[in-house]
């Protein structure tokens, strides 16, 4: 989902968390509602996006109004 949507279910608050997850390309920015279905930051066309830097996935949770984070790493 783009970032207006996603802004958009946290004015909702239909959100339960905010999750942050390690991938290939750096960090995934996620919005988790109460039954558990995920909705993940994607741009224009679709595409997962990632950040190569935790604080900025962090920033944009924040951004977005999320107080509740998870941050999910594997390895």
């Amino acid at each position: 989902m783009r970032i207006s949507e996603l802004r958009d279910l946290v004015a909702m608050d239909r959100i339960r968390e905010g999750l942050l997850k390690t991938s290939a390309d750096g960090w995934q920015v996620s919005l988790e509602d109460f039954q558990g279905h995920q909705f993940p930051l994607t741009d224009a066309t679709g595409r997962v996006k990632s950040y190569h830097s935790l604080d900025r996935a962090t920033e944009i949770l924040r951004t977005l109004g999320v107080s509740k984070m998870c941050v999910q790493e594997s390895f």
